[in-house]
């Protein structure tokens, strides 16, 4: 359902400009930035981000192209949200090393069902369409996909990196892992969609839909590729296993102490992608690090935006407050499983690896069992302690 919250067509191109080069890579806007700016002054256009509900929750990442969505629709563009329900059964193997194992329906629908009210926190209720690709994907036939696939070759698909590594690896690669870009690609022909917003690892994807809708309907789509939030030490893109993911559900004390956790390196570049905070302004709280300021006062302020973000002022304050958890008589191993959202085994790592203190001391033993008052540390800054 299309909301009926409309934004008059903003013609600036200098507003639109900023808009395009606040999140994206440049060298990632297809056809090129200049054809893109044209397009945006000169009419309204419908421009989707997909997301597949692999997990409950929307993170940090994914509101990187959702606040460019924001602008795009202040900017009086009309977004399109689509939940890629049929898409998740796939699982998309873009950076995977490894087949991605496929969802069951019940398991996609549990997760994508919060997935709007999350997404409420960024784009106002009204101001989006809302579209699920099972509704299309779901009626094609065998015969469908096979006049689809006739459009993509296989060198196109096997020289992506990841199924190059793969191979050398002597990794499998899956047959219905070359159908993924498909059926995302197919998502720009159903809608008939003017533009897509995706991560920059996404580009091989959205590109094969831009193909696909040239192809099949003689219509250019307009790719957006932002960028990603990156660790600038190791890289990597922040990691669920890592611990690193801040989810827009997590409590404010535990979006606090994530952001807190990030590299001094990156607040920057968090405050650029993820809040709406004025880039001069950034700028000059960048040139105060640079000549000398303690980082750690930036990164309050970080943890202070990022929380009322979606928490409000109230969940700023409510995250300075410690964390209590209810955790008495259970293992140490329990314990960090259930309180960072981490495999057990994932904790006898950090156990072996010495990253675990109990009241200050080193704790190996998986069999510890905790007590009121302990409290806990887990590698640079997770702190909790047991009611």
């Amino acid at each position: 359902m299309f909301g009926n919250l409309k934004q008059k067509l903003v013609t600036d191109e200098t507003l639109i400009g900023l808009a395009l080069e606040r999140r994206l890579e440049i060298a990632g806007v297809f056809p090129d930035k200049e054809e893109a700016i044209s397009l945006l002054k000169s009419k309204s256009l419908r421009v989707y981000l997909g997301i597949d509900p692999t997990g409950p929750d929307i993170h940090l990442g994914h509101t990187i192209p959702l606040l460019f969505l924001k602008q795009l629709w202040l900017l009086g563009h009309a977004p399109v949200i689509v939940i890629g329900d049929f898409t998740a059964r796939i699982g998309d193997p873009t950076g995977k090393d490894s087949a991605r194992k496929p969802l069951s329906p019940d398991q996609i629908n549990e997760n994508a069902k919060d997935y709007l009210e999350q997404i409420y926190t960024i784009l106002p209720k009204g101001s989006f369409e809302i579209c699920h690709n099972g509704d299309w994907l779901d009626k094609l036939m065998f015969k469908d996909v096979v006049q689809l696939a006739s459009h993509v070759t296989v060198q196109q698909m096997i020289q992506r990196d990841m199924f190059q590594e793969r191979l050398k690896n002597e990794r499998p690669v899956g047959l219905h892992e070359f159908l993924y870009p498909l059926m995302q690609g197919y998502d720009s022909v159903a809608m008939e969609i003017d533009g897509e917003v995706g991560g920059n690892d996404q580009v091989f994807n959205m590109l094969v839909g831009r193909d696909l809708e040239k192809k099949l309907l003689g219509k250019d789509k307009l790719v957006f590729a932002t960028r990603l939030l990156v660790n600038s030490g190791s890289g990597k893109k922040m990691s669920k296993s890592e611990g690193e993911l801040i989810a827009l559900s997590d409590s404010p004390q535990e979006m606090r102490r994530k952001v807190l956790m990030t590299d001094d390196s990156m607040i920057k570049t968090v405050f650029q992608l993820c809040t709406e905070k004025p880039q001069d302004w950034i700028d000059g709280k960048q040139k105060e690090m640079e000549s000398g300021r303690n980082p750690k006062e930036w990164k309050e302020e970080l943890s202070d935006e990022i929380v009322k973000m979606y928490h409000g002022e109230e969940g700023v304050s409510k995250s300075r407050e410690p964390v209590v958890s209810d955790g008495a008589g259970t293992s140490v191993v329990s314990y960090i499983s259930s309180w960072l959202s981490i495999s057990k085994s994932e904790v006898k790592k950090l156990l072996e690896q010495g990253a675990v203190e109990v009241n200050g001391r080193l704790e190996k033993s998986w069999e510890y069992n905790m007590k009121i008052g302990d409290e806990i540390k887990v590698g640079k800054g997770k702190v909790s302690k047991v009611s």
